[in-house]
């Protein structure tokens, strides 16, 4: 599949049995998933400038329920909606996305404090961190995957549990883009739900 990495035959030999992808044209990973017999999470990507398979966010948002449509109750296959991250989208684009998946009770996966930059760029764009912005927006909540979430505080690891917030961790994409190390024990010693 296309965000992971790794072709399916190599996930079945490291001993995967389910992934989160967050990528474009989510319909064929889904379908070379299943031919493979992996279960998913596939989060077809809303972001803001065009794209492979799509011009606008608001061809994102109808290829995400699209995918949600065509895959929702498969056995392997778990529809989401992926919007990017706060920094590549605007407020009512990420409230949009949110929405989508809570009107089809399907997760949502977002990229969140992976780099420095990112907390930059909160900082100067809201006057906020990443977590505080997408608090502030009423997006967190339940069904939330927040990929990365490397430069979080303590309090802000207290507001992703506070929200019932999942986090996946990505150690070998950190270290690819040096993004940095998360605070894996912070988030074990708050219960916060991690892979």
């Amino acid at each position: 599949p296309a965000g992971t990495g790794l072709a399916p035959l190599e996930m079945i030999g490291s001993g995967t049995t389910t992934f989160a992808d967050m990528y474009y044209f989510e319909e064929d990973i889904a379908k070379e998933t299943k031919a493979a017999g992996l279960r998913a999470v596939l989060g077809q990507t809303i972001i803001q400038f065009p794209v492979a398979d799509a011009k606008t966010p608001a061809d994102g948002l109808a290829r995400a329920e699209a995918f949600i449509k065509a895959f929702k109750g498969d056995p392997l296959i778990t529809p989401a909606v992926a919007p990017h991250a706060m920094y590549t989208l605007d407020g009512p684009t990420l409230k949009a996305s949110r929405d989508l998946a809570r009107r089809h009770g399907v997760p949502t996966l977002i990229h969140l404090a992976e780099t420095r930059d990112e907390v930059q760029v909160a900082q100067e764009r809201f006057k906020s961190s990443p977590v505080a912005y997408l608090d502030d927006l009423g997006f967190l909540g339940p069904g939330v995957l927040a990929a990365h979430a490397v430069w979080v505080s303590d309090p802000e690891i207290a507001i992703l549990k506070a929200r019932s917030v999942g986090v996946s961790h990505n150690p070998e994409s950190n270290m690819k883009l040096a993004s940095g190390t998360a605070p894996v024990p912070g988030y074990l010693r708050a219960d916060v739900p991690i892979g």
